[in-house]
């Protein structure tokens, strides 16, 4: 043996005994050990595959967390002595990280190993939140309108309904676009899950290698739930709390994750700037490669919350709506200032009123501040109301006799249940709403003594 060589096998058997407590060996087995390549620089189970079935039966593969090291182990001594004698120390058609492999021979390979994972109390993961053809559907409205983003350090960003300010880790209430339409149906698919409606949309674009410090979202500005739903890209996300206890999270693709509790206030959450993460497999530890990531927040800010409640009625104190003529406006504002102005009312409340008088005209007269103000509306709507699919009557719906229920067809193929006990001789005046078996829609259905016309 080469003096060289001789030197490399005393290293290698070295970081053998040291890491994993096991021997090499100068005589061939059934086991190789690559030396030079692992997990940690980005070699995937794949990867072996390729390089090594053509050579015979292999038995196992052993991928050692955060190791720069595998092993390999054939059926037989000679399908061992073959991929030894055409791999070691060769071109082997891979990427160039992983170009050449250096083997020795061992006595045993290691048990399989686990990356360990315990998810913080509060966290929730669901997997396939959405479907593939609504994902694409929310990439390709991400895509066209991606002009009005900024730069971050790390990534680009786009906010909805609110402004996130970075500057002072809260929120803009006034320079923000409001939450488009075409993200209700996730609105109304998170607050069936909930009872949690969002106002306000952060979109984070990750290129490869991209990620975020860890951080906890405000917690004086923000309430109970953080939501984050995955597009185009797997992820690992780290959460971390009094520097002792970390975990790493893997993230699918058109996954939603939930934090609240413990999880929302006592953990950091982050992504580390890296190309590649480890994740478990049921054949093992592996790698997978990112991709571009869009993801979208979902929180909901406190302080708006009354502001919009009060804001609402501004239309009516001028007893009027948004679709009211601005002529009409300004002679409805006049006519009911005379009324309550405290040179011609008697009213001890009279200049309260014409204070909200004033601060309503001084709005709707502008048109910039009444086109705020009408997307307040807007997004308000949206927060606090579902999505209906169709109006009906009981004689609407498809008559389950021994079932007990009336049902509905929805267009996405499910139904819409209708408990008979619901909608039969109850004490009731208002329509009552149905949510789909299968989607976020509802139907609103009118009882007989309803006196509702739409």
């Amino acid at each position: 043996m080469p003096q060289t060589s001789k030197k490399k096998m005393e290293l290698y058997a070295s970081i053998l005994k040291k890491d994993m407590n096991i021997e090499a060996s100068s005589s061939p087995t059934t086991n190789l050990m690559v030396c030079n390549c692992g997990l940690v620089n980005g070699l995937s189970r794949k990867d072996l595959l390729q390089v090594f079935y053509q050579y015979g039966q292999i038995e196992h593969i052993i991928m050692i967390p955060y190791k720069s090291y595998c092993f390999i182990s054939f059926t037989e001594i000679e399908e061992a002595i073959s991929a030894w004698n055409k791999v070691n120390g060769k071109f082997n058609g891979l990427s160039d990280e992983h170009k050449m492999f250096y083997l020795i021979y061992t006595v045993s390979i290691p048990q399989s190993l686990e990356l360990p994972i315990t998810f913080p109390p509060g966290l929730e993961i669901i997997d396939n939140f959405v479907t593939e053809e609504e994902e694409n559907f929310l990439l390709e409205y991400l895509n066209e309108h991606w002009s009005g983003s900024s730069s971050m350090k790390h990534r680009q960003v786009k906010h909805y309904g609110f402004e996130f300010n970075y500057d002072f880790n809260d929120v803009r209430y006034d320079t923000c676009d409001p939450i488009p339409k075409e993200f209700e149906f996730i609105l109304n698919a998170i607050y069936l899950r909930l009872n949690w409606r969002p106002n306000q949309i952060t979109i984070n674009k990750y290129l490869p290698g991209q990620g975020i410090p860890n951080h906890i979202d405000n917690i004086t500005v923000f309430d109970e739930y953080i939501l984050s739903l995955s597009l185009n890209s797997d992820i690992i996300m780290e959460f971390r709390k009094d520097l002792l206890k970390q975990n790493g999270i893997f993230i699918k693709a058109k996954s939603l994750l939930i934090m609240s509790g413990e999880s929302r206030y006592e953990w950091t959450h982050g992504i580390t700037p890296r190309k590649i993460d480890m994740i478990n497999t049921v054949d093992g530890p592996d790698v997978v490669y990112r991709g571009t990531r869009f993801s979208i927040t979902f929180r909901r800010a406190i302080q708006i919350i009354e502001n919009i409640q009060v804001t609402k009625d501004l239309y009516e104190i001028l007893g009027c709506d948004k679709t009211t003529p601005f002529e009409t406006l300004k002679d409805n504002y006049k006519k009911r200032l005379f009324k309550v102005h405290p040179d011609k009312s008697i009213l001890s409340s009279s200049s309260a009123a014409c204070a909200e008088l004033n601060k309503a005209w001084s709005i709707l007269k502008d048109p910039d501040l009444k086109k705020k103000y009408d997307e307040q509306i807007e997004q308000s709507d949206i927060n606090t109301e579902v999505t209906i699919y169709d109006y009906l009557n009981i004689s609407d719906l498809e008559n389950n006799e021994i079932e007990d229920t009336f049902s509905y067809r929805c267009r996405c193929g499910g139904q819409f249940l209708v408990p008979k006990s619901m909608v039969i001789t109850v004490d009731q005046t208002e329509p009552l709403l149905f949510p789909c078996d299968d989607c976020s829609l509802f139907i609103e259905v009118m009882l007989p003594n309803t006196n509702v016309s739409k």
